[in-house]
C-alpha cells in the first residue's frame, strides 16, 4: 500500500512540473557546472601569469660595510668604507615577451580543452535526458496499460457475478495489474537515478528538483551528408584544435629556448664612503685611527667615491649551449608526436562518426516502419482479441499475450526512437559543435 501511494505521489508531482527542453538544461549546466567554472579561471589565470612573466626581473639594492675592526662596535665610521649598491639585470633578445607569448598560448590550449568538456557534458545532459524521456514515455504507456486492464477488469466483474465469465480469469486481469504497477516503480526508482545524473551536471544543489520532459519531444530525421561531417570534424572539433593549439605552444616555446642564447647584462652601480678617507694600508694603522678616535682626536676627513660594472652571460658558450639547443629539439619532437596522435585521433573520430550515422539512418528507418505499419497492426490485433475474449472464442490469457505484445513493441518503438537520439548526439560529439 506504502509503494503504491508514493507511486502516486511521485507520478502527481512530476505531472505537475513544469517540462524543460534539453536545450535550457544546457544552458542552465554552461551557467553552473563548477568543473566548467574551473577551466574558465585557469583561463584567466594564464593571462596573469602572461602579464607576470613579461616584467622585468626586480632590481637588487646592497648595503655593506667593509672591513670593521673586531675591536670596535661603531660600524659606520669604523670601517674602511660604507658601500651603497644597486643593481638590474637587463634580458636582450626579446626573451620576456617571448615567456609571454607562450603562456597565452597555453591558454589558447586550455579554451579548446574547455570547448571538448562543453562538448562532453552537452552529449551526456542529451543522453541522459533523452533516457529520462524514454522512461516517462514508458511510464506513460504502462500507466494506459494499466488503466485498460483495470476498465476490462472492472467489465468482467459484472459478468463474474452472474457467471458468464469465470473468477479465475478476473484473478489473472487483477495480477497482471499489479505486476505492471511494480515495473511501473521501478521505472520511477530508475528515472529517480537518472535525474540526480542531470542534476549533478547541472550543477544543483538541490537533487529534489524534479526534471520533467517535453512530451511533445518528436525527433526530427536528418539528412547527413559523411563528407561534409567529416570535414567538420577535422576544422571544428575542439579536441583536434587542441592539438594544435598545443603545437603554436610548444612553437612558442622553441622560439623562447633559442633566444635564451642571446647574453643577459648585469648593470650595478655603487657609491663608497669612507669616514677615515682613502687608506691604502691596513693593520696598525687601523688600531691608531681607533685610538685617535677614541681620544677625541680630529680624523681625516671623509672620502666618496662610485663605481659602475657591467657583466654579461654567455649562455652560448659550448658546454652551456646544450640547455637551450636540446629544449628546442624537445619540442620538436613532442610536436611530432601531437601530429601524429592528432591523425590517430582524427581516423578514430571519423570511423565513430560513420558507425553513428549507420546506426542514426537505421533507427530512422525503423522509427518510420514502426509508426507506419507494426505499431496499427499491433494494436488492431490486441482489440481483435479483446473483442474475440467478450464473444467467448479465445481464453483470457490470449489477450494478456496481446496486450503484453502491444505494449512490447510500443516500448520498442521509444528505444528506436531514443537509440536514434542517442546516434545523433554521438554525431555533435564526433563533430564538436551541435548540428542544426
Amino acid at each position: 500500500m506504502k509503494k503504491v501511494q508514493a507511486l502516486l505521489t511521485f507520478s502527481f508531482l512530476l505531472s505537475q512540473a513544469i517540462a524543460q527542453p534539453v536545450d535550457s538544461l544546457i544552458q542552465e549546466a554552461y551557467k553552473n557546472n563548477p568543473q566548467l567554472k574551473s577551466f574558465e579561471y585557469q583561463i584567466q589565470a594564464t593571462g596573469f601569469r602572461a602579464s607576470s612573466v613579461s616584467a622585468w626581473p626586480a632590481p637588487t639594492l646592497g648595503v655593506e660595510f667593509s672591513q670593521i675592526p673586531s675591536t670596535s662596535t661603531n660600524i659606520l665610521n669604523d670601517a674602511i668604507s660604507n658601500n651603497i649598491s644597486i643593481s638590474q639585470m637587463f634580458m636582450l633578445g626579446g626573451k620576456l615577451s617571448a615567456m609571454s607569448e607562450m603562456e597565452k598560448r597555453k591558454g589558447k590550449v586550455l579554451e579548446q580543452n574547455l570547448g571538448s568538456f562543453q562538448v562532453q557534458l552537452r552529449a551526456k545532459i542529451k543522453m541522459n535526458y533523452y533516457q529520462l524521456w524514454l522512461l516517462d514515455r514508458q511510464a506513460e504507456v504502462q500507466q494506459r496499460t494499466i488503466s485498460l486492464l483495470n476498465e476490462l477488469a472492472q467489465n468482467m466483474q459484472s459478468h463474474v457475478m452472474i457467471n458468464r465469465m469465470r473468477q479465475a480469469d478476473l484473478f489473472t486481469i487483477q495480477a497482471e495489474v499489479a505486476s505492471e504497477k511494480s515495473k511501473l516503480h521501478e521505472m520511477y526508482s530508475k528515472r529517480a537515478n537518472l535525474q540526480n545524473a542531470v542534476n549533478s551536471l547541472l550543477g544543483r544543489n538541490d537533487f529534489t528538483r524534479l526534471i520533467r520532459t517535453d512530451s511533445t519531444l518528436t525527433p526530427t530525421s536528418y539528412v547527413l551528408s559523411e563528407f561534409l561531417l567529416s570535414e567538420r570534424v577535422k576544422q571544428v572539433n575542439p579536441s583536434l584544435i587542441a592539438m594544435d593549439r598545443m603545437k603554436e605552444m610548444n612553437e612558442a616555446e622553441i622560439t623562447t629556448a633559442n633566444i635564451e642564447l642571446f647574453p643577459d647584462v648585469m648593470l650595478q652601480a655603487m657609491v663608497m664612503r669612507m669616514p677615515n678617507g682613502m687608506i691604502l694600508t691596513s693593520g696598525p694603522r687601523s688600531t691608531e685611527m681607533i685610538q685617535q678616535s677614541v681620544a677625541g682626536m680630529a680624523m681625516q676627513k671623509t672620502d666618496w667615491m662610485y663605481s659602475i660594472m657591467a657583466s654579461i652571460t654567455l649562455p652560448f658558450a659550448p658546454w652551456s649551449s646544450g640547455r637551450s639547443t636540446a629544449k628546442a629539439d624537445e619540442m620538436r619532437s613532442t610536436n611530432l608526436s601531437i601530429e601524429a596522435e592528432k591523425n590517430a585521433m582524427q581516423r578514430e573520430m571519423i570511423a565513430s562518426l560513420r558507425s553513428a550515422l549507420n546506426r542514426y539512418s537505421t533507427d530512422d528507418s525503423l522509427v518510420h516502419q514502426y509508426q507506419a505499419e507494426i505499431l496499427p497492426l499491433t494494436h488492431q490485433s490486441a482489440e481483435a482479441q479483446t473483442v474475440a475474449y467478450q464473444t467467448g472464442q479465445v481464453p483470457i490469457t490470449t489477450v494478456l499475450d496481446s496486450r503484453r505484445m502491444e505494449l512490447m513493441k510500443q516500448d520498442d518503438y521509444l528505444m528506436v526512437i531514443m537509440d536514434r537520439q542517442m546516434a545523433f548526439v554521438e554525431i555533435e560529439m564526433m563533430v564538436g559543435a551541435p548540428l542544426q
